[in-house]
């Protein structure tokens, strides 16, 4: 079988990809997205190969690069430990997110969250994002 190619948007440190990679078997990641410096070395150590993009906002995939887009969009607006500014909040990519999914037209797209993106706006964010997936033909399930 062949492995699952992987894109992996706010990275971190890697959590997604290498749970995807080491722990569940069959993925490759082939991009990440990640702009914190420290996160981005830890990337740059543990997957030397794949290329790190700074930035989501002029991210630009080559269409159909991935089976697997992840990431969480991300959270720090959301969080019961910031000020949960929700969409209003600069740090709210979800949109940016979405772009690099129309594009790419991946077969999968798992967003990870906090508590918080269910219960801001009475669940309109939520709203938002399972529609706009929707609208580009993929099933949601939270």
């Amino acid at each position: 079988m062949d492995e699952l190619r992987l894109i992996d948007t706010f990275s971190g440190i890697g959590g997604f990809s290498y749970a995807a990679e080491k722990l569940v078997g069959g993925f490759k990641t082939v991009a990440f997205v990640e702009c914190e410096p420290y996160c981005q070395k830890i990337l740059k150590k543990r997957w030397p190969e794949v290329p790190i993009h700074e930035d989501i906002k002029i991210y630009n995939p080559e269409p159909y690069s991935a089976d697997v887009i992840c990431g969480g969009f991300p959270c720090q607006s959301f969080s019961q430990a910031g000020l949960q500014k929700g969409r209003t909040d600069d740090r709210w990519l979800w949109n940016e997110m979405f772009d690099v999914i129309k594009q790419v037209r991946p077969r999968w797209v798992i967003g990870e969250n906090v508590q918080g993106i269910i219960n801001i706006e009475q669940g309109m964010v939520l709203k938002q994002v399972q529609d706009d997936l929707e609208s580009e033909g993929f099933q949601v399930q939270c």
